[in-house]
């Protein structure tokens, strides 16, 4: 699935500040996780306990991030599942548009 420009800078933008790539970081899959890649084995190294909270709150699923855990290469396959995960995220928000109700009563 490609991304328009919108979407990719959206992508960039929903990372936590921990894992922020700068906007030209993603020109294209490869280049995106090649930035973040570094990025997931520093906090994997100095920072796991914050990292796998941000794994959490950014929804990578358990089962998932565990046989990522197995791989030889544990930041590129965590740096995967991040991009596969917030990719889904979009084309979800692309296919279901938040619908705006009208109701007064329904808005907080």
């Amino acid at each position: 699935m490609s991304l328009n420009d919108t979407e990719q800078k959206a992508l960039v933008k929903a990372l936590p500040e921990d894992l922020r790539l700068s906007e030209e970081s993603y020109i294209s899959e490869e280049d995106f996780l090649n930035a973040l890649m570094p990025k997931v084995a520093y906090m994997l190294q100095y920072n796991s306990a914050v990292f796998f909270q941000l794994l959490y709150k950014l929804d990578v699923l358990e089962p998932k991030l565990k046989i990522a855990m197995q791989q030889e290469d544990v930041p590129m396959a965590i740096a995967k599942l991040i991009l596969e995960r917030q990719i889904e995220k979009i084309v979800s928000r692309r296919l279901f548009p938040a619908q705006k109700s009208g109701d007064e009563e329904l808005k907080w």
